[in-house]
């Protein structure tokens, strides 16, 4: 991980800079060419480095990479820590209603569709995660996003479905539907350009983007209250 060596106060914020600049520039390099055709020399060159500032501040290109995955995962705790815990909390009472718990679910699953919209940087990161999500990363990236990030999501989520279905949490049924309700959102990241080209859109506004979550959340909502539906037919 980083390494905060300068001696001085100025020397320490452009040892910072430097260190931005080479995750910044590693995100562009390795969404466009993948970790293993990317190279440290590309990266330095692109962020205006030298290559032995790569090495001193990450080690080597797996540690760059990685710093890049926790770049990420800070990105998305940003979005995601607030309605993670407000979802936490309903999951947690046992006196919470279908409706609460219903739309502490769509409180997530709100913050993960805004993910598709264009704002600055998002390209850069958008290409660099569907590179790691075709496998084109080091193991230790998957294993440092489930523990960091999906893990927690997973869980609550399916805390969650669980209670609304009155199965237990881990029962196949319950990891099924709370991971069909999540890969609906998903989707739309995961899909965005089909998207784009489908609807003759150049980009995602907040215009189009509300356009866009109002639907996908209508449709969860409807599942959802669904499975309610179903719990108490049974």
């Amino acid at each position: 991980m980083a390494r905060h060596k300068p001696t001085t106060e100025g020397g320490y914020q452009r040892g910072e800079d430097t260190r931005e600049r080479l995750i910044h520039a590693a995100m562009q390099v390795f969404g466009q060419k993948g970790f293993d055709a990317a190279s440290t020399r590309d990266i330095a060159a692109t962020a205006g480095a030298n290559a032995p500032a790569l090495q001193y501040y990450f080690g080597n290109k797996e540690g760059l990479y990685l710093a890049c995955v926790e770049h990420i995962i800070e990105r998305l705790w940003a979005q995601l820590d607030a309605p993670a815990q407000c979802a936490e909390a309903a999951l947690a009472n046992p006196a919470a209603s279908d409706a609460e718990r219903i739309e502490a679910v769509l409180g997530i699953l709100s913050q993960v569709l805004a993910l598709i919209e264009d704002r600055p940087g998002a390209a850069a990161w958008r290409e660099f995660m569907s590179r790691q999500q075709a496998g084109q990363c080091p193991p230790s990236a998957h294993g440092l996003m489930n523990e960091r990030f999906k893990l927690r999501l997973a869980r609550v989520i399916r805390g969650l479905v669980a209670q609304l279905t009155g199965r237990a949490v881990d029962d196949e049924l319950t990891i099924l539907h709370a991971h069909t309700v999540f890969t609906q959102v998903v989707a739309f990241r995961v899909q965005r350009q089909s998207l784009l080209e489908s609807l003759g859109w150049d980009s995602v506004d907040a215009a189009r983007m509300e356009k866009v979550r109002a639907l996908a959340l209508t449709h969860v909502r409807f599942a959802l209250e669904g499975l309610v539906r179903q719990r108490g037919a049974a």
